[in-house]
């Protein structure tokens, strides 16, 4: 496979260190989808907001208020998250309500 610009760079790095082809494409392929992720990152897709609507409200409340923050432990969303839909499910993108730090969680 072909890459460019930082893959490039990475994938040349990894076959200096020793790695096949295979686990160079795998490498590569998760900074990829990584980067792609972060793409979208403060943003609300709409198929995120029609599968939220068909959760239960008990759900969507225990998500919203039951996050972890690697600074202050167990939290919840400070107003003015975001939802994003992945190949898992949905991701909550936010702030932690006690301590402001970027938090975010995953949910199916």
């Amino acid at each position: 496979m072909k890459y460019t610009g930082k893959y490039k760079e990475m994938a040349a790095q990894l076959k200096k260190d020793g790695c096949d082809d295979y686990t160079i494409e795998k490498f590569v392929r998760q900074a990829m989808e990584a980067d792609e992720f972060a793409k979208g990152r403060g943003t609300t897709d709409i198929a995120a907001i029609k599968l939220w609507g068909s959760y239960p409200d008990e759900a969507k409340a225990m998500w919203l208020h039951n996050a972890f923050c690697a600074n202050c432990g167990v939290t919840a969303f400070a107003k003015g998250y975001h939802l994003r839909k992945d190949k898992y499910g949905i991701v909550i993108e936010g702030t932690c309500k006690k301590c402001g730090q970027v938090i975010v969680r995953c949910c199916d």
